[in-house]
């Protein structure tokens, strides 16, 4: 090996030690040029199968060329928790895959038995001299998700689980060096058909969520639209409820003793009132779910992979802002807050580009964090105040320098959130530490931040003594309707 000295980057130089490492291991096992050929053979053909089954039969090819050996390919099915050949060199790609022999069973290294040399297949790769520890098996199934099944990587133990078995048969053929050659071949085997099996995955899972989304459109949104029609019915029944009250006050007007009938009219009246609040309440209720329902399940979220914007003119304020106010007021009127709010922000705003039915749920989950998080504290003039505060305000130079944006601010009283918590409590399954006894996934400041994201803005938090300042600060300029992904 050269002994020639050369410079590596300071974060590079783990990742070459690695490299010299392996390069000895590999020198140390020297195969012939057969074996070299049908090894560089494999490798460059590997790259052009990317699903399953040409990638089953690949490998099963391999070993009649090696010596005239037979070769099977197994896969463990979670589901079933055995081994299924998936692919025999003698009778090609097994559809659909057959039952294991009993004699194929989960093992850290590799074993013979029935004239077959057996490779457990495993996502890691340990050293080619032997010299680290094999991985730990891990038996997929066991304790787990029952329908993961045959073709269904474990992520959560992705470098020490059992994925499959090679056999190669039969073993009087096999020499010194066909064997180094196969366990080669096998580490390189496992850690491919792991990609493929996550891959295979995603795959189903795009498939699914794009049938998922037609659904949605299909099953929810167009069924939703009835419900208006139904608010409309019950809108009339109302006002017919309305015209016979007016005929029995009429009746009761010409009746001589009319005291008994006024009491059963002001009976009714008190109920039709009621009907008509109720009424109203289901319509803003509605009203809401329908925006975030269509904001949130378009289907072009599912089609493209990633959250898709549609802005349009919208003061914040009036638009958004003040109808989700009305929607949680008497949440925060039974928890005795009291909503503070800004005397000139009606005056100075101007319409922005933005996509009301993903921020209206931005300002829904700070509402809802108000109702739960917001504490009494003793504020700088010695007095109790137990607040929510909301305002706006220009930030210039956002997002780059010669631009304006706008700063949305939601002020709740209580704890102030340390600066570790103000780092991370954007981040999805993060909360405050004044969050006990709440009930929370820590999944709505994730969210929040992730349509500002696509919005183009961004999101922090700021403490004072009395409390936190949740805030975003939007562009001025236009937000394309394409949007931007988001993780």
């Amino acid at each position: 090996m050269s002994s020639q000295q050369f410079f590596v980057a300071t974060d590079l130089q783990p990742v070459s030690a690695e490299l010299r490492r392996k390069m000895e291991a590999f020198s140390r096992r020297r195969l012939s040029c057969h074996h070299e050929s049908l090894l560089k053979a494999f490798a460059d053909l590997v790259h052009n199968q990317h699903s399953l089954n040409p990638f089953f039969r690949l490998c099963v090819s391999v070993p009649p060329l090696l010596a005239g050996l037979e070769a099977r390919m197994y896969l463990y099915g979670s589901g079933s928790g055995n081994f299924k050949c998936v692919c025999d060199s003698r009778l090609g790609l097994r559809e659909p895959p057959e039952a294991a022999e009993e004699w194929i069973r989960v093992s850290e290294t590799p074993y013979e038995e029935n004239g077959t040399l057996v490779f457990p297949l495993t996502p890691g790769s340990p050293d080619p001299d032997g010299r680290q520890d094999p991985p730990r098996v891990f038996v997929r199934g066991k304790g787990g998700d029952p329908h993961r099944d045959l073709f269904t990587p474990d992520p959560y133990f992705v470098h020490h689980s059992v994925l499959g078995a090679f056999a190669v048969s039969p073993l009087h053929r096999l020499s010194e060096e066909d064997r180094t050659f196969l366990d080669i071949l096998c580490r390189w085997i496992g850690p491919k058909l792991n990609n493929r099996l996550i891959a295979a995955r995603h795959l189903e899972h795009l498939r699914f969520l794009n049938a998922l989304g037609r659904d949605i459109g299909h099953n929810v949104i167009i069924p939703n639209m009835y419900l208006k029609y139904l608010f409309r019915q019950l809108e009339k029944k109302i006002e017919a409820i309305r015209a016979i009250e007016e005929k029995a006050r009429n009746l009761a007007a010409a009746d001589g003793k009319p005291e008994e009938w006024l009491a059963i009219i002001d009976e009714f009246d008190r109920e039709r009132q009621e009907i008509e609040a109720c009424h109203q309440d289901l319509l803003k209720h509605h009203a809401q779910i329908s925006l975030f329902l269509e904001s949130l399940f378009r289907q072009e979220h599912f089609t493209l992979g990633h959250l898709v914007v549609q802005p349009q003119k919208t003061y914040v304020e009036r638009d958004i802002i003040i109808p989700q106010l009305e929607l949680y007021a008497d949440r925060l009127k039974a928890q005795g807050i009291t909503v503070e709010k800004p005397t000139n922000m009606y005056e100075q705003e101007f319409p922005l580009m933005v996509d009301v039915g993903l921020l209206s749920q931005v300002y829904a989950n700070l509402f809802s964090n108000a109702v739960k998080y917001t504490r009494e504290v003793i504020d700088h003039q010695g007095r109790p105040r137990k607040a929510l505060a909301y305002g706006s305000e220009e930030v210039k130079d956002f997002p780059v320098p010669g631009q304006t944006g706008i700063k949305f601010n939601v002020f709740t009283t209580g704890p102030p959130l340390t600066d570790e918590e103000k780092k991370r409590i954007f981040q999805e399954g993060e909360r405050g530490l004044n969050s006990d006894g709440q009930k929370g996934s820590g999944h709505g400041l994730d969210f929040i931040r992730r349509v500002i994201d696509v919005h183009g803005g961004k999101v922090g938090c700021e403490s004072t003594d009395e409390g936190n300042n949740f805030y975003f600060i939007l562009p001025t300029s236009p937000v394309t309707s394409g949007g931007k992904r988001w993780g």
